[in-house]
């Protein structure tokens, strides 16, 4: 598994352009084989900072997205968006776990 996280930061003037961009990009990827998540969300602190998180089943899966059409054309309108470069992070994973909640089950999870 391949696990990419991505601080993006924008420009204040083009707020609604980066997020119009995100959202269709968000669709775009979502359908491409091996996509686990691919989400952007804003931070609390300041919203034109972004925390992009993309999660693909394998390297030949994050590699093809890498030179897929949605990827290029995000990249292409991208840059015009951006206060500076993005910065990412890219982690590799054997195995992945989901912890056992810490306290009471919420009986909202309760079916």
């Amino acid at each position: 598994m391949v696990v990419a996280v991505t601080l993006i930061h924008g420009l204040a003037g083009r707020r609604q352009d980066l997020r119009d961009l995100m959202r269709r990009t968000e669709q775009r990827v979502a359908e491409e084989p091996g996509c686990r998540m691919y989400r952007f969300s804003a931070t609390l602190g300041d919203p034109d900072e972004y925390v992009h998180v993309q999660e693909w089943a394998s390297d030949g899966a994050f590699s093809d997205h890498q030179r897929s059409p949605a990827f290029r054309d995000y990249q292409h309108e991208l840059f015009d968006l951006l206060a500076r470069p993005s910065d990412m992070r890219v982690h590799r994973a054997l195995q992945t776990t989901v912890p056992e909640p810490s306290g009471p089950g919420d009986p909202r999870a309760a079916d």
